[in-house]
Order: C-alpha cells, then structure tokens, then sequence
C-alpha cells in the first residue's frame, strides 16, 4: 500500500445511497448496558471496552498495560476495533460547546454546484493534524481576521486540560494501541520505525438529519483504507459495526470514550491476523450527527514481518 496526499485541506460533500442488499435491513443489534466490572476489558453493546484511564495502562510492562494488551488484541483480532476509555481530560462542558461551535463551521459558503443527490455528510480534513501549524493554517484558512466561535474548536485542537493537542492525544493512544499489537506478536523491535512512518489525517464531520435527506444512511457499509482509526462523536447515535456472524451492533460510547478501529493496512502488515472493522453510520435520530475522525497513514509500503509468517498465515 503506498499512501500519498497531493492537498493539506479537504472539504467534500458526499452523496449516499440507499442500500438495496438484504443486509441494509438487519437491525442494530442492541444489548443492555451491564455493570462497571473491575478490569481493563468489559462489554457494552458486543463491542469490547479496554479502561486506559488508569495512570500506568500506557506504560508499557506494567500489569495493568499487559493486561490492556490482551484485551486490544482479542477485539482487534475478533471485531477490528474497541472503546477505548481514556482519562477525562475535557470537561462534559468543554465538550458540549465544541460540538455546538461545529455548526458554523459547517454553515461556512462552499462553493459547490447545486447537486439534488448530494446528501449524507459534510467533512473537512487536516493533513497531518497532530501538526499545531497545521490546525492553526485551517483557521486561516476560514477566518483570516480571527473567529471567536471557532476559535473554542482550536482551543480544543490546542489545549485539552493537560496542554496537549487534541489530535496528539488521539495519536499517543493510537501509538499506544498499536504498539500493545507489535509486542503480541514478538516484533516490538518494529514498532518505533513503524510510528515515524505514521502520519495522521484528521477529519471533522458533519451527518444531517435523515428526515432532511429522505434515507437513512448517512455512510455506507466499508473498511477504512488506513492502518488505524479513531472516531469521537457527540451524543446522536448512528456509528454500527458489523461482526463476524454479520450482525450490525450500535456503538453506544461511554463519557470520555473513543472507537478505535483497525483498517485494511493494518490487516495486511499483520498478515491476516488483525480484523479491518467493516462499519457504517444509520442516522435514525433526527438531529446533526458531529464527529472527529484522526485516520493513521502510512508513508511508503507496508508488508507483513517476516515473523507474522507461519503454516496458519502462509
């Protein structure tokens, strides 16, 4: 796989479609939400929990980091992705208002030409959004002289409650995750080459409502051309992921939590071991569906260790 990016900024308008095939019409398969167990891994909805909340779960050889370990690889292996419950670090307020300053981001004049089929979501990317001159660009970008309301989402890019970047930390869990996999499977001596040939896409999205668009999918069903993804939304529903039985389960997030999903890179560097996360987004509730998106990329090409070779993956 090689990746490559001719543009720092992305802005699309996607068109949806109505899915004909008798899988469209499986129903969400909903579970209910059990009790907080005392360990790193629970179940809510059949999508695996793993608790990176504790103060050494990223520190790699503590108990609590292995055992965080073996929990990120059976969901990666048997789902392609995970909850992950990280350290409250922005307050539910903070929250709240960065979610409701999306819409005038969103309401910005795009010129577009006027499409009757164009439905679905709006997005715009970040090229390398871990990248603090990047995001502070994309607010050029938009607002040459300054924007009060928009100034609160770079505040959120720039400074979450410990100083880091939103994007970063979003990249220091995935560096995380990523690495728990490499020492699973014996080839941790991989791992830091592997991270400096990672760059990050982030995306900010919007899904309308779907009595507006006359469909209800706001996002087809597919796997993600990346290594790794991790999505943060507001408190509208609609993300489902598919399962090995070919069921379709809701994500339901708990506060201060993400998805982290597996892509189609990161099954062919494990040779098959790893699952890609097959996913799509229903919009049901007829509110805006907001969303962070912070997609791994990888410069060059990506082959499976020799160590990943065996009889059961040839």
């Amino acid at each position: 796989f090689k990746e490559q990016n001719k543009t720092k900024y992305h802005h699309a308008s996607c068109t949806t479609l109505c899915l004909e095939h008798s899988k469209s019409h499986i129903q969400p398969v909903r579970e209910p939400r059990r009790k907080k167990m005392n360990m790193s891994s629970q179940t809510v909805a059949r999508i695996p929990v793993v608790d990176f909340s504790k103060a050494d779960c990223l520190k790699p050889g503590t108990s609590s980091w292995l055992s965080a370990r073996k929990d990120v690889c059976r969901a990666l292996e048997e789902l392609g992705c995970f909850m992950a419950i990280l350290p409250s670090k922005v307050p539910p307020e903070l929250h709240k208002t960065i979610f409701n300053a999306f819409d005038e981001l969103f309401n910005f004049p795009v010129d577009t030409p006027d499409n009757p089929l164009r439905a679905g979501y709006n997005t715009f990317g970040i090229i390398n959004g871990t990248n603090p001159q990047e995001t502070q660009e994309f607010t050029h970008l938009f607002w040459p002289n300054g924007n009060d309301q928009f100034r609160l989402i770079h505040l959120f890019l720039l400074h979450s409650e410990t100083a880091d970047l939103y994007a970063k930390v979003m990249a220091e869990i995935d560096e995380a995750v990523t690495r728990t996999v490499f020492e699973n499977y014996g080839v941790e001596k991989y791992h830091d080459d592997h991270f400096r040939s990672t760059f990050y896409y982030l995306r900010l999205i919007k899904y309308k409502e779907p009595k507006k668009l006359g469909v209800d999918v706001g996002l087809r069903s597919h796997t993600d051309k990346t290594f790794s993804s991790i999505l943060h939304q507001n408190n509208v529903n609609g993300l489902e992921i598919n399962t090995k039985t070919d069921e379709w389960v809701v994500f339901d997030p708990l506060p201060s939590s993400v998805i982290f999903m597996a892509g189609d890179v990161f099954q062919v560097w494990s040779n098959d071991r790893v699952r890609p996360c097959r996913h799509r987004v229903t919009l049901k509730e007829n509110e805006v569906r907001y969303s962070f998106g912070l997609f791994s990329l990888h410069k060059g090409v990506i082959h499976a260790p020799d160590e990943l070779l065996d009889k059961d993956h040839p």
